[in-house]
């Protein structure tokens, strides 16, 4: 059976390397569709010298509304690509009004792949734009708002990996050195996440990310001061005996990206519990989970004693994620649900 073409117009906040928005193109594109994408940030060149933080913070004091500024040259878009689909990736950046008015110049699907857990959904954009379907990472998110929200159409869907990017690295002795420790973390810092992290003083750890300029820093361990993405974070994944992923506790009954990019790098993965796990990964047998720091820790003392069994254990989880979790396999299920 052919595989159907689809022109997919994808409008997101963040494209640039490793962030969903340029997975669900690269994705869309090894799909064989065509896509165009619009990014709706407002900083950019445009504001000189002015730093991305102060121009955010000008946009909202003197803005009411400052995503429809996005609206003319969305709507240009529309009317250049003659889209079958658009896909709204998270949503909260999205007015409602805007997408009113992308309805009155096309008559593709509109859909939008809320990809952030519930604290993140700001002004409500996502449940007040009358979407042809919402896509939720979170199966308590997608169970409230298919009981007490009759305009749309809330599905589950989890994050993904991308196998041409999150893959296992061989390693030189110079990313050893960099890369190397028992347990590695790349994450946002703030408090709740610190206070596990300070827990774990009696293994070598090493942090990647910036820690925000408002956080009283407590870890012992000096970050790594800044962010990695690509063949960095594949390279740290590689680097580290245990990759940890502290879920946000917002993630009521969700996982987050990192939780499918870690296992697509082949690395071996401690995250903590929730019941959804179980519907992706094999529990103890493709990923370890963890529901308190005393668990955390005697588990990172287990597997650093026996490394084989993580190496096992890592390896099932690529195998797992490679077949049944990426953003192919996502966007596969938005197509049969969308377009059908």
């Amino acid at each position: 059976m052919q595989r159907a073409h689809h022109r997919v117009l994808v409008i997101g906040s963040r494209y640039l390397p490793d962030a969903m928005e340029w997975h669900v193109v690269d994705a869309l594109q090894n799909l064989g569709h065509e896509v165009a994408i619009v990014d709706t940030t407002l900083v950019g060149a445009n504001w000189g010298r002015l730093s991305s933080a102060l121009a955010s913070k000008a946009i909202d004091i003197f803005l009411r509304e400052p995503e429809r500024r996005a609206e003319p040259r969305l709507l240009r878009k529309v009317e250049q690509f003659s889209p079958t689909l658009i896909l709204v990736i998270l949503g909260s950046q999205l007015s409602p009004k805007t997408v009113s008015r992308l309805r009155k110049a096309t008559k593709a699907p509109i859909v939008c792949w809320c990809q952030d857990q519930m604290t993140t959904l700001g002004r409500q954009y996502l449940l007040g734009a009358g979407y042809d379907a919402i896509f939720l990472k979170d199966r308590y998110m997608q169970d409230l708002f298919s009981r007490m929200i009759k305009s749309t159409s809330f599905y589950y869907l989890a994050e993904a990996c991308n196998p041409r990017v999150h893959r296992r690295i061989e390693l030189t002795a110079e990313d050893v050195s960099r890369f190397g420790c028992d347990v590695g973390i790349a994450c946002t810092l703030y408090y709740y996440r610190q206070e596990i992290l300070q827990q774990l003083r009696e293994f070598d750890l090493k942090l990647w990310g910036t820690v925000p300029d408002w956080l009283l820093y407590r870890l012992r361990e000096r970050p790594r001061g800044r962010e990695i993405f690509t063949d960095d974070k594949a390279r740290a994944a590689s680097g580290a005996r245990i990759s940890l992923n502290t879920l946000h506790f917002a993630e009521i009954n969700g996982l987050n990206s990192r939780a499918f990019e870690l296992a697509g790098c082949g690395a071996f993965q401690i995250v903590t519990s929730r019941p959804v796990l179980e519907e992706h990964f094999s529990p103890g047998e493709e990923i370890e989970t963890f529901d308190s720091i005393g668990e955390l820790i005697e588990k990172i003392r287990h597997y650093l004693r026996h490394p084989e069994s993580a190496a096992s254990i890592a390896q099932r989880g690529q195998t797992r994620a490679y077949a049944e979790h990426t953003y192919e396999h996502r966007l596969q299920e938005i197509f049969r649900v969308a377009v059908a």
